[in-house]
């Protein structure tokens, strides 16, 4: 993905955070859903954490009720589908040539542009850049940032923490 594409999909999380009012951090990821007319299913008879379909004129977010962990991230996740390859409200015109979206499980591990478009946009959503940056200051010890302390602020996995301090350019890739 190119750094203008990445920049676009921040800007596109920032502002739904910002429409929303929902700047307190960690997200509320459920409410954001609510907020925006969605229903959240747990699911636990398809193969992958969670996928999203359209609804009418709404869409349902069906969820693995076995990911814990990884549950905020994956819904986050699935808006971002929605939002960047599904056109809810930020294009009417592919938001009503849908019938039915699927991205498909077999990708659904990260293998795909669109994937790397929701993971992105998932971490954006959860972790905007300015607060990441702030975390990391605060949590920084003598250029040591322990991923603990940052992942339990957003409420995230550490993997998910590492992987946007990476793309922020934050931490080294080989960490």
């Amino acid at each position: 993905m190119h750094s203008a594409r990445r920049k676009e999909i921040n800007r596109i999380a920032d502002k739904v955070r910002t429409a929303l009012d929902l700047d307190a951090m960690p997200l509320d990821v459920e409410v954001a859903i609510e907020r925006l007319g969605g229903v959240i299913e747990e699911d636990s008879l398809f193969d992958c954490e969670a996928l999203i379909r359209k609804s009418g004129e709404s869409f349902v977010i069906k969820v693995q009720p076995h990911v814990p962990n990884r549950r905020r991230f994956s819904l986050a996740h699935e808006l971002g589908h929605l939002f960047l390859h599904m056109g809810f409200i930020l294009d009417p015109d592919r938001w009503a040539a849908i019938d039915e979206y699927r991205d498909s499980p077999k990708y659904r591990y990260g293998f795909s542009e669109e994937e790397y478009e929701a993971h992105e946009f998932a971490g954006a959503l959860l972790m905007p850049e300015n607060r990441f940056r702030e975390i990391v200051e605060r949590t920084s010890d003598g250029g040591r940032v322990p991923l603990a302390p940052i992942a339990e602020h957003f409420q995230v996995s550490t993997p998910a923490a590492r992987v946007r301090g990476q793309w922020l350019g934050i931490f080294e890739w080989d960490q």
